[in-house]
């Protein structure tokens, strides 16, 4: 763990586990697309796809 990881939201952690966790709580579509395409860890970016992809089919549920 890095000192900044003390300042910095949980899925700008250092750790990538730390991030993977993080990113199934998020909420903000525009937040998860920029994770999908700039994380480094190839199973943040899965579960940032996932998340995203979860929040879209909730949103057609409750839309319908």
């Amino acid at each position: 763990m890095r000192f900044q990881d003390f300042f910095v939201p949980r899925w700008q952690h250092s750790n990538p586990d730390v991030r993977q966790k993080a990113v199934t709580r998020l909420k903000d579509p525009a937040l998860l697309r920029q994770i999908i395409e700039k994380d480094d860890d190839e199973m943040v970016r899965l579960a940032a796809q996932e998340r995203l992809e979860a929040m879209d089919s909730e949103k057609i549920t409750v839309d319908a």
